[in-house]
């Protein structure tokens, strides 16, 4: 196998951020959903559940 020669790599580019139209706006204080269970934390919507990020409370998808 023959010998590579050195050769400078090229600088990598530069990654500008993508800015989607679709982004959410900040969530108000009138739709801010709190945990039923601790009552302390903000829930977030997890698929079709809503989930507590300090207790881990789970709601269920269809109230069964």
């Amino acid at each position: 196998m023959p010998a590579m020669p050195d050769e400078p790599r090229p600088a990598p580019s530069v990654v500008t951020p993508i800015k989607s139209p679709l982004a959410s706006p900040a969530c108000s204080t009138e739709q801010r959903m709190v945990c039923e269970r601790c009552g302390g934390a903000d829930v977030y919507r997890m698929h079709a559940v809503w989930r507590c990020a300090d207790c881990g409370f789970k709601t269920d998808c269809c109230g069964w």
